[in-house]
C-alpha cells in the first residue's frame, strides 16, 4: 500500500504539470516503469458509452452487431469501479466502443475519478464539443483528450467519418483550445489523430499543418486495424483493398506475405502483457480493448470486486495460457510485439 500511495501522489503531480516535452517524456517513461513493477493493471479502460453518433467506414464497432446492448454506464456503477481500483490503478480511459460525450453523466464521471487522483483520458470524435460540452470538459479535470479526425479536408473527413461535419469539428477544436488557454488551465492536453489509409494518405502534411494551426499539443498518425475475430468477408476485403497502406515509412501493423495476404508484422508475445482490461457499460470485465464483442467475460463489477476478478483462477489462467501467447482469434491481428511502430508522431 505504501508503494501505491507514493505512486498515486506522483501521478497526481505529473497530471497537473501543464506543458513541456520533458514532462510528457518523464510521465510516459515512469508510467512504463510502473507497469513493469506493478503486478496489477495501471491502465484500465472504462466504457462509458457503447453508442456512437457516427458511422465511420473503418470502424468495426458500428459495422457489426456487437452482441452487447447499446447503453450508457451509470454514475453509480462508475463510482463503484473507481472505489474498487483506486488503490492499484492511477490511469483510466473513458472510451471504448462508443462516443463518451453521449453519456449525460460524463462530466460527473470524469470529475469523480479526477478527485480520486486518477489521470483520466478520453478518445472522442469531437463532433459534440459544443459550448456546454466544452465547459463541462474544462470543469471536469480531464487530463488528456485525443480527437479522431482521419482527414484534413471536408471531403476526405466526411467520406470516412459518416455523419460528422468537418467544419463543426474544426471550430469545436479551435474553441476548446482557446477557452482552455483563456482560463489558463493546465489540461486537458489535446491530441489529434488520423488513421492512415489510402483515402487520406495524400493529406498527411495538410493534417499536420491544420493541427498546428488549431494549437493542439500533438498530432499523430495511427495504423489501420483490421479485425478478423469474427470473419466478415465484405468488411475485411474492403479494408484490405481500399484502405490498407503498404508502407515502410508510415505506421502499419501488417505486411504482405508471399501469397499476397496481410499478416501481422511481429506475432511475438502480447505487447501489453494482458494488463489493459476493459470494463463495459454494464460492468463486465474484458481482457482488453480488442474484445469488442465481449466474448471473454472474466467477471462482473456489479457483484464482484475488481481485485477478486483480477486474482481469480479464471483470469490468471486466461492471462498465462491464452492471451499472452496469442491463442485467440482476436489476438492474431491486434498489435505487433514491437507496438511502437503502429503510430507516428508528427509533432
Amino acid at each position: 500500500m505504501k508503494y501505491n500511495f507514493h505512486k498515486s501522489k506522483l501521478y497526481q503531480t505529473l497530471a497537473r504539470v501543464s506543458e513541456g516535452s520533458f514532462a510528457r517524456y518523464l510521465s510516459f517513461h515512469l508510467h512504463q516503469l510502473f507497469q513493469k513493477l506493478n503486478k496489477y493493471p495501471n491502465d484500465i479502460v472504462i466504457e462509458t458509452a457503447s453508442v456512437c453518433n457516427l458511422n465511420c467506414t473503418i470502424c468495426r464497432s458500428v459495422k457489426a452487431e456487437l452482441g452487447r446492448k447499446n447503453r450508457f454506464m451509470s454514475l453509480a456503477i462508475f463510482k463503484k469501479i473507481i472505489d474498487d481500483i483506486a488503490p492499484i490503478c492511477n490511469t483510466i480511459g473513458v472510451s471504448f466502443c462508443g462516443e463518451p460525450l453521449l453519456n449525460r453523466d460524463i462530466f460527473q464521471i470524469i470529475r469523480y475519478a479526477s478527485d480520486r487522483g486518477m489521470c483520466v483520458s478520453m478518445l472522442t470524435n469531437g463532433v459534440l464539443l459544443n459550448a456546454d460540452a466544452r465547459m463541462g470538459i474544462l470543469d471536469s479535470g480531464l487530463n488528456f483528450m485525443a480527437i479522431s479526425m482521419d482527414g484534413a479536408t471536408k471531403h476526405t473527413y466526411e467520406s470516412i467519418r459518416i455523419g460528422g461535419s468537418f467544419d463543426t469539428l474544426v471550430e469545436n477544436i479551435r474553441l476548446l483550445v482557446k477557452e482552455r488557454n483563456q482560463r489558463k488551465l493546465p489540461h486537458p492536453s489535446i491530441d489529434l489523430q488520423m488513421v492512415i489509409t489510402q483515402k487520406n494518405i495524400h493529406e498527411v502534411d495538410a493534417f499536420a499543418k491544420l493541427a498546428r494551426g488549431l494549437g493542439v499539443e500533438r498530432a499523430y498518425l495511427k495504423s489501420l486495424h483490421i479485425d478478423r475475430s469474427r470473419e466478415d468477408v465484405d468488411y475485411v476485403k474492403n479494408l484490405e483493398k481500399d484502405y490498407f497502406v503498404n508502407s515502410t515509412t508510415l505506421p502499419a501493423r501488417y505486411m504482405i506475405d508471399k501469397k499476397g495476404n496481410l499478416e501481422l508484422k511481429d506475432k511475438g508475445l502480447c505487447p501489453q502483457k494482458v494488463k489493459t482490461p476493459v470494463i463495459t457499460t454494464d460492468g463486465k470485465v474484458l481482457p482488453c480493448c480488442f474484445d469488442i464483442f465481449g466474448e471473454h467475460v472474466l467477471g462482473d463489477i456489479a457483484n464482484q470486486r475488481f481485485l477478486d476478478i483480477w486474482n481469480s483462477s479464471k483470469y490468471i489462467n486466461f492471462r498465462r495460457n491464452l492471451a499472452k501467447h496469442r491463442r485467440l482469434p482476436m489476438c492474431a491481428n491486434c498489435l505487433p510485439s514491437d507496438y511502437k511502430t503502429i503510430n507516428k508522431i508528427l509533432f
